[in-house]
């Protein structure tokens, strides 16, 4: 199928028309019912997060922090990364080097560099720091002797609220995920969550969201989905119901789950189950205590600050 243009309108309070232009002149329209949205902690072009810490190497140690921005340093970044050996493929390829693009976004997601400041934050590029230099977070990223210092780095910067909500409200997916595992566990004294699970309840929800509800949703499709015959099917037609309430595309339930889940497991606080995820039992204390602040009102400027410094919080136990 080729290419096309997706375009939403809102029809009422709760009703949206979603519009998907061809370039082919083809036009297909649905209607879309009690809209929800699927958050993402990761970056579509950077699918492995264990990638990040080679590159924020190079980075660091490079002429480049703080000029990674214009089409002529994005190249000469993108060179660097090859002759280093951390990208490969054609040379053709991405003239635009826009694998320094994802770079730059999902070190700024972390809160390794700086985020540029825009008019519409309130607040000046000086109150943060300098865009894109290495930031106090960053720094402990670059000198972690180990993968338990990586962790613990990527779990301070997932836990501070960046995902808004609306104008005034943030949360963060990490520790709402915790929230959930925690109850989750209350209710059927299990934390793991499936791939499925996860991609239709976990990720379309946040913390204005009933957690009750989430949890009990995920303990019906878990009965439901042991009793199918065929559980693929069953996977297939749970997805395509759930895109019934989403406006993009319905390849993102799986997409954006299996990313979400490849972050989230970078804190070391949640590990792998199978083909789902799971709490790790030697970090309980401080999951419990953490998961609290998913939720904050705080303004944009004193979350970054916190997100540059790493969440002020607790450290995770040095192993």
């Amino acid at each position: 199928m080729a290419r096309a243009k997706i375009e939403t309108v809102q029809i009422s309070d709760t009703d949206w028309m979603v519009v998907k232009k061809f370039k082919n002149g083809l036009v297909e329209k649905r209607l879309v019912k009690d809209r929800i949205d699927i958050w993402l902690i990761g970056n579509t072009g950077m699918r492995n997060p264990w990638r990040i810490p080679e590159g924020f190497k190079i980075y660091v140690e490079s002429d480049q922090v703080g000029r990674i921005r214009t089409p002529e340093d994005q190249k000469a970044f993108k060179r660097l990364l090859a002759y280093k050996g951390v990208i490969g493929g054609d040379p053709n390829k991405d003239k635009d080097a826009s694998i320094t693009r994802k770079y730059r976004l999902i070190f700024g997601k972390f809160g390794f560099i700086y985020p540029e400041v825009t008019s519409k934050d309130g607040f000046k590029q000086e109150d943060i720091g300098p865009v894109d230099y290495i930031t106090p977070l960053g720094m402990l990223f670059y000198n972690a002797p180990n993968k338990a210092m990586q962790q613990e780095c990527f779990l301070r910067g997932l836990m501070v609220p960046m995902e808004q909500i609306d104008s005034e409200t943030a949360f963060s997916p990490l520790l709402w995920t915790l929230q959930v595992m925690l109850k989750l566990y209350d209710l059927v004294n299990d934390y793991r969550i499936n791939f499925i699970e996860f991609g239709v309840c976990v990720q379309t929800s946040n913390p204005l969201s009933n957690i009750s509800e989430v949890c009990n949703r995920i303990i019906e499709i878990r009965s439901n989905r042991r009793n199918a015959d065929n559980t693929d099917e069953f996977d297939e037609n749970l997805i395509h119901e759930e895109w019934t309430h989403y406006c993009k595309e319905e390849g993102n339930f799986k997409e954006y789950a299996d990313m979400n889940i490849r972050y989230l497991k970078t804190t070391g606080v949640i590990k792998e189950a199978g083909t789902g995820i799971t709490l790790d039992p030697q970090h309980l204390q401080l999951i419990e205590k953490i998961s609290h602040n998913a939720l904050s009102q705080k303004t944009r400027l004193e979350r970054y600050i916190e997100l540059c410094n790493g969440s002020s919080l607790v450290f995770k136990e040095k192993e």
